[in-house]
């Protein structure tokens, strides 16, 4: 049997084989995670090193500990979870309690970000594998999609009463054969098509092997990877498939207000990063005040993503006036992160717009937690300690929302053609409500503008027998804010006013407040 060592009182580490590591043949005793006896066992030569034979080295997650983070899954509103490519196959512990607490499963097979090989003897291992897993997982009511990446964040899906069975055959392996313009014609469905013959191998696994042990093993349903548009198109296509939209954040990093351009069919991936509770930093830190600080070595060694002094910072300089001590930068992060998400779902959610018009059929944020103390894209610390985000994702995925957006438009002056100096700038207000539910709910949307240099109200608008759709993102009002007290400017050395907007949903059968949000 494994010998462990336990870390805390839900994780335990496993020796494959056991094995002595000081002289009188005791395990080291560690009390924390991650934790100094890994590196000790290393020198001590009692386990791989973690970065050559990792196959050899596991990591145990307890049953309550399990439930912990499905349960706060749940009680964030969500409904679907993600296990990706390039994580493991969970315990049965994780798919029966998904069934207990009404959770979809997207599981990825474990390929994940990479480009594989096809021959024989690999193609066994696989198979194998493969094999095994389609027939212990297949029974669970829970298994919604089976493909190829990670156990993410968790999913939204806007669809109600509908079981989406299906797995993945992996994460990104389609998108990172385009960006390397590998031999990849998507238009070729030939089943004759030896894809082990390009330098794209792999997509026989992906189109040959995994759908046909999952056809004749399981009725769940194959996605062959994420993302994955089919029908002939690149994974970017934003009208089919999934999508993995990064470009918050990654790629040509845009403003997260731009969510709602940034849209897709399903987005399987977004995120941002964010601290995690200062007692989580001060864990790390422990004794050693001199590293607590934002650039520090060991709050750097805390953070795994590339370039994330730059990224975190393009973030906060557009939109906070923020300090660089730790205690203040820490809250600060943690709200551009919550605002950050929230927008993405407030944004989509306006895209289940009714039948033919299921723009944006779901969302997967990346990623609800963490497997040790850090800084993430995770919603929730690895001590289970929720951010802010996690509060503000779970308002947004309410059963009845409401959401708002300004529009700026530029105009040319019709009077002066032949000079760009004259022009009007409209702000445009757009008002939209959604409903989860399946029956149509009367509402009535209580509007208010207010002038944040302390003038109060400026405008207040009720706008009675409104009526949700079901199932459905509602449009209520789309106008200038020049209704709500914004003048139009024709300079653009005019300082616009500084407005807030509130609008509220008011049921009309009782008078209880259903949603409520605030645009700045």
């Amino acid at each position: 049997m494994p010998s462990r060592i336990a870390i805390n009182e839900n994780w335990a580490f496993t020796q494959v084989g056991g094995g002595e590591v000081n002289a009188d043949g005791e395990w080291i005793r560690v009390s924390k995670f991650p934790t100094s006896a890994h590196a000790e066992l290393v020198k001590l030569g009692r386990i791989p090193d973690p970065f050559v034979g990792l196959q050899e080295w596991d990591v145990h997650i307890s049953d309550d500990r399990y439930r912990a983070w499905l349960q706060l899954l749940v009680d964030g509103n969500q409904n679907t979870i993600r296990v990706w490519g390039g994580g493991i196959y969970e315990q049965d512990v994780f798919y029966d309690t998904c069934d207990e607490l009404g959770i979809l499963v997207w599981q990825d097979s474990m390929f994940g970000c990479g480009q594989y090989p096809a021959y024989d003897d690999f193609l066994e291992k696989v198979k194998v594998e493969t094999e095994q897993n389609v027939k212990r997982l297949r029974h669970h009511p829970s298994l919604a999609i089976w493909g190829t990446r990670q156990i993410q964040t968790t999913i939204r899906t806007w669809l109600m009463g509908e079981r989406i069975g299906a797995i993945a055959g992996n994460n990104e392996d389609y998108q990172i054969a385009e960006s390397y313009k590998l031999e990849l014609d998507y238009t070729d469905e030939d089943p004759l098509s030896d894809f082990r013959k390009t330098n794209f191998p792999a997509r026989h696994i992906y189109e040959r092997l995994l759908p046909e042990i999952m056809h004749k093993h399981s009725d769940v349903y194959y996605h062959r990877g994420s993302p994955y548009s089919g029908y002939g198109k690149v994974t970017t296509d934003r009208t089919y498939g999934d999508i993995h939209q990064w470009n918050v954040w990654h790629g040509s990093q845009e403003p997260w207000h731009n969510w709602d351009i940034l849209s897709g069919r399903f987005v399987s991936e977004f995120g941002m990063q964010g601290y995690p509770d200062i007692r989580t930093v001060d864990y790390w830190v422990e004794e050693n005040k001199a590293e607590k600080y934002p650039q520090s070595r060991v709050m750097n060694n805390h953070n795994k993503a590339d370039g994330f002094e730059r990224r975190l910072e393009l973030y906060l300089v557009e939109n906070f006036r923020h300090a660089f001590d730790i205690e203040r930068r820490v809250v600060v992060v943690m709200m551009m992160q919550a605002e950050t998400l929230s927008s993405a779902y407030r944004l989509w959610r306006r895209n289940w717009a009714g039948k033919g018009k299921e723009y944006t059929a779901g969302a997967l944020v990346w990623q609800l937690n963490d497997c040790w103390p850090v800084t993430s894209w995770s919603i929730v610390d690895y001590f289970l300690r929720p951010k802010p985000a996690y509060f503000a994702i779970r308002r947004e995925l309410a059963t009845y929302t409401v959401g708002m957006t300004r529009k700026e438009t530029k105009t040319p002056d019709p009077t002066h053609p032949n000079s760009n100096a004259y022009f009007s700038i409209d702000a445009e207000l757009q008002i939209w409500g959604t409903n989860s539910t399946l029956e149509d709910k009367p509402v009535t949307v209580d509007v208010k503008s207010f002038d944040l240099d302390g003038e109060g109200v400026v405008e207040a608008v009720e706008m009675k027998g409104v009526v949700l759709a079901a199932n459905s993102s509602t449009e209520v009002f789309k106008g200038s804010l020049e209704k709500f007290g914004q003048a139009v400017r024709r300079k653009l050395s005019q300082v616009p006013r500084t407005l807030i907007v509130s609008a509220r949903l008011i049921d009309e059968a009782d008078g209880t407040i259903l949603a409520r949000y605030a645009n700045w």
